[in-house]
């Protein structure tokens, strides 16, 4: 499946302390019936690209509601690819 730009939403801008990297993003999306697999792979993000940061966080909730993953933003190329990467739980 595809992601469904309506369902992103920016919750908030993280501004940084001093002496610490630029400011950053935190968003939600709701992934509906695709998989944590579909939504981390290369390339999903892409259609929203203009308004993702290296660095942002998104909290995306998957498969109908049964897997939550903190993802960051990798890279973020204007021509390519988005990647994210995954937060580990214990």
């Amino acid at each position: 499946m595809a992601l469904v730009q309506s369902q992103l939403s920016k919750v908030a801008n993280l501004h940084s302390v001093a002496g610490a990297p630029v400011s950053r993003q935190m968003w939600h999306y709701n992934a509906g019936t695709d998989s944590v697999a579909t939504v981390v792979a290369a390339g999903y993000f892409d259609d929203v690209r203009g308004y993702l940061k290296v660095g942002d966080v998104i909290m995306v909730v998957a498969a109908n509601s049964a897997a939550f993953r903190v993802l960051t933003l990798a890279t973020v190329p204007q021509i390519g690819n988005v990647t994210v990467t995954a937060a580990a739980f214990s």
